[in-house]
């Protein structure tokens, strides 16, 4: 007998059911099967295993898909079938986007390092934090989470942000999966992967985060008031310096919880960038303003050799002071009235040199801090690079930093309030996914693009 001739319904005795019943249950697989990995990630959040400290972060991303997928099984059956495929592609593209940088730190190479940068990340913004606390209807705050990216240079994207141009296609599969990557659920930095595991290249976070703390926090109305009440500048300098406040509020925590070892770094990547573009031209003051100012936000009691100012001397130079004095010379009333210093400012900076010493002699940092653990690595590759990577001092420190972490999660408090939010933003994204169809013609065009 030819068995591709044989009816499936002689053979076996039963008869097939019509698409629509077919596609209802291939829709309930699909949806089953995402609920079932959320489930999974949500239980790898709740033991002492990789994901521990991003407890707050994992719980909000799922929370939010979960209000989408609920949303998606009360569809009607026609709609279901007719917009839940592609629905269900956009949730899982954007579910990607979050799940690549959580797989990641399964794989103790890497976990090390970027357990490391949160930790850097977190040493900032737990303090500012906590001291923010809790403000009549506003949500809790998850801290960022640090990543390896395909960008060159370090880089920050705030919580609510549009982090489509991230995904691993440069954009959503499908139309109204476009604006639905526009709002973040918690705040990013980015690490080149080109940095490599070179210890040094991680206080760039610090940079970093002190964006966040400025867009977390609510600082850059009372930082642009101060700027232009008290740092004493001429029309046209104000300016510029409105245009440079948040990178130069970054340089200024960066410092502040660095120290020298800061400025070394931002020395190093500076100098292969030429001379610098048109004055005021863009986000970032020119370089030797930029080492003014962290100059001006050296911790009280910073000991050792600073790197030589970049270009020639000016009548501006005296601006970096001013600003730095006008931005954190008194506590922010959204800090609960603490300056940077106050909270996070580098412990014990005059025995950076002793540590230093040290670490080069194969010996432990005996600091009990992130940052000066960092700082003083950073200053030991500065000082003697050769003895650096023959010691092994990077892997050293990133060592004694992760002895320090805690097994506890991060943030991870006001549960019922966070929920209330992921379940607003899960709808939000459902209405988003969920908008009227339109002509599947330009989708193609983009898509044969990407």
């Amino acid at each position: 007998m030819n068995a591709g001739n044989t009816s499936p319904t002689a053979a076996t005795g039963y008869a097939p059911v019509g698409y629509p019943a077919r596609r209802e249950h291939e829709i309930r697989h699909v949806l089953g099967d995402f609920h079932t990995e959320l489930d999974e990630w949500s239980a790898a959040v709740l033991t002492e295993g990789p994901l521990l400290k991003h407890r707050s972060q994992v719980t909000g991303a799922i929370g939010v898909l979960r209000a989408a997928l609920e949303r998606v099984e009360r569809m009607s059956a026609p709609d279901r079938s007719q917009r839940a495929p592609e629905i269900m592609l956009d949730l899982h593209h954007l579910w990607d986007f979050f799940r690549g940088k959580l797989l990641i730190r399964h794989l103790p190479r890497y976990k090390s390092l970027l357990d490391v940068s949160d930790e850097l990340a977190w040493s900032l913004y737990e303090p500012a934090l906590r001291a923010a606390g809790a403000k009549a209807g506003q949500f809790p705050k998850e801290p960022p989470l640090t990543f390896l990216s395909r960008r060159p240079i370090p880089f920050a994207m705030a919580r609510g942000a549009d982090f489509e141009p991230l995904l691993s296609h440069g954009r959503q599969r499908t139309f109204h999966g476009r604006s639905a990557a526009q709002h973040l659920p918690f705040p990013l930095i980015g690490i080149p992967w080109s940095s490599g595991r070179h210890l040094p290249a991680l206080l760039a976070v610090a940079h970093e985060t002190g964006h966040h703390i400025e867009d977390d926090f609510g600082l850059a109305p009372t930082l642009k008031s101060r700027l232009t009440e008290r740092a004493g500048l001429t029309p046209q300098r104000l300016a510029h310096w409105e245009r440079w406040l948040g990178e130069t509020f970054a340089d200024v925590c960066a410092t502040t919880a660095c120290g020298a070892a800061y400025l070394w770094t931002l020395t190093d990547a500076l100098g292969p960038a030429g001379p610098d573009g048109e004055e005021g031209s863009g986000d970032y003051p020119p370089a030797r303003l930029r080492a003014l100012v962290c100059r001006a936000a050296m911790p009280p009691g910073t000991a050792g050799l600073l790197p030589p100012l970049p270009g020639e001397a000016d009548a501006s130079d005296d601006e970096a002071e001013a600003v730095v004095a006008a931005l954190t010379g008194e506590g922010l009333a959204e800090l609960d009235g603490r300056t940077p210093q106050d909270l996070f400012g580098l412990r014990r900076p005059e025995g950076l040199t002793l540590t230093v010493d040290r670490l080069l002699n194969t010996l432990p940092s005996s600091r009990g801090d992130v940052p000066g653990i960092l700082a003083a690595a950073t200053l030991a590759f500065m000082t003697a690079p050769d003895s650096y990577t023959e010691r092994g001092i990077g892997e050293r420190a990133l060592n004694e930093v992760l002895a320090l972490v805690a097994q506890t999660a991060r943030a991870d408090t006001d549960r019922d309030l966070r929920a209330q939010r992921d379940a607003a933003s899960g709808n939000a994204l459902f209405d988003a996914l969920s908008g009227p169809r339109r002509s599947n013609q330009g989708g193609q065009a983009r898509r044969q693009q990407a």
